[in-house]
């Protein structure tokens, strides 16, 4: 009989798993949630992230709405409709700027799942036309663009994912962004373009914010700009506590371990390179490990850092170091300099060769009584107390408790997220 059962066990878990991969279809609604911050909608299937991409295309930006995933998600590698438009042009004869985009302008929380075999190899159409055949205007990833008020947080793309796009504005997460902000967020994924591409982000504009995120994924650019994390920034975007260990090539100069090209008014600050970094040497400039070329030199970089011996090119912008410094311990000062909170921490689970992660990378659990989780955030039994208020999530991504100071009806696993922090995950006994 036991044995019976644990065949049967086995069996169902199975079926569960591969229940999971995507058959191309969408849904048509959502199984839990109400989208709002206390009850998010629940992304469990890979068709309900189709569904959310359907929505969006029809013009429903869920602004204010805030999702989940719960899953891992297997797509298939079917081609998967991105999630969005970016289709943004000047009228020729008016000079004035049209908008036909369709933006995601709510929250999207991964939860640290992974997307994986995720397939990306068209844009969506636009209204444009030159000669008059359609063209597309750019935005390619999971998600075409983004806008003010977009929060895109902890995703992770899986390694079997391909995002290959011709002439276009290429990463695996957003394609352009224009405000908003990304954070927490991984790409293991190859991504590849003719025209401009970033492993995470293609392009970015209007104050956007990068944090804490990581690409590992191979980064191809067969046109002008390509960057380990992101293609181009511009209009006071900033790059904040990022790295990158993915190569990176592209056949023109504007090439970069972090970013390709900057300007106006750009951050890059506490990141570092250990990807190789490939790219053309000519009147223009020439490839770097952190920064391809700062357009004006108007853009700020610090506190950045790479190995010359593996990226294979310096960087005036930025600080060499050897393999055994970025391992040792006292580069995590360094990295975290003027950063509101720690965000690089020793690799002690050798998840990344030995070079500093992220926090949130760490996943660490923790449930003693009174240990201190992290800077200006307390555990002690089931009380919890911050600085800041803070917001308690069980692990279906529903909100238990927000505020300053917390007591836990019950004890189990929760996920406290407060503000300028990576999401911890705690045991309350």
């Amino acid at each position: 009989m036991k044995k019976f059962y644990f065949l049967s066990l086995m069996l169902a878990l199975a079926l569960q798993a591969t229940a999971q991969v995507w058959d191309g279809a969408a849904s048509t609604t959502w199984t839990n949630g109400d989208g709002s911050e206390n009850n998010p909608y629940l992304i469990e299937t890979p068709a309900q992230l189709a569904y959310l991409s359907a929505q969006v295309g029809s013009g429903e930006a869920f602004a204010g709405k805030y999702f989940r995933q719960v899953n891992d998600l297997n797509m298939g590698d079917k081609e998967f409709p991105v999630i969005g438009k970016y289709d943004k042009s000047t009228d020729s004869q008016t000079q004035q700027i049209v908008d036909n985009s369709c933006y995601f302008k709510g929250t999207f929380d991964g939860n640290h799942k992974t997307i994986d075999h995720l397939l990306i190899t068209k844009a969506p159409e636009a209204t444009g036309s030159i000669g008059g055949q359609p063209v597309s205007l750019g935005g390619v990833a999971l998600f075409a663009c983004s806008t003010e008020g977009t929060v895109i947080k902890n995703v992770t793309i899986g390694k079997h994912s391909k995002i290959a796009v011709e002439g276009e504005v290429v990463g695996s997460i957003i394609g352009k962004m224009e405000g908003g902000l990304l954070e927490n967020c991984i790409n293991l994924s190859p991504v590849s373009a003719s025209t401009m591409g970033g492993g995470l982000v293609g392009a970015t504009t209007d104050a956007s914010i990068i944090r804490y995120c990581v690409n590992k994924g191979t980064v191809n650019l067969a046109g002008m700009v390509c960057g380990g994390i992101v293609g181009q920034i511009e209009k006071g975007t900033t790059i904040q506590a990022c790295y990158n260990t993915g190569a990176v090539t592209s056949n023109y100069v504007y090439c970069g371990g972090i970013v390709g090209l900057t300007f106006d008014n750009s951050v890059v600050k506490n990141c570092y390179n250990t990807g190789k970094v490939t790219g053309v040497a000519n009147f223009l400039g020439k490839p770097h490990a952190i920064i391809g070329e700062n357009d004006g030199g108007k853009a700020i970089s610090a506190d950045n850092y790479y190995v010359k011996e593996l990226s294979n090119v310096d960087d005036p912008l930025a600080t060499d170091v050897t393999e055994a410094e970025l391992k040792a311990n006292e580069i995590l000062e360094k990295l975290n300099k003027n950063l509101d909170a720690k965000s690089f921490v020793a690799d002690s689970k050798n998840q990344n060769n030995g070079f500093p992660v992220l926090v949130w990378e760490q996943g660490e659990v923790t449930g003693v009584a009174a240990v201190q989780t992290s800077a200006d955030i307390a555990l002690n039994g089931r009380s919890i107390s911050g600085a800041q208020s803070l917001t308690i999530y069980d692990l279906s991504g529903r909100i238990v408790a927000k505020g300053t100071n917390i007591t836990l009806s019950k004890g189990g696993i929760y996920l406290i997220s407060a503000p300028k922090q990576s999401t911890l995950k705690v045991v309350v006994k």
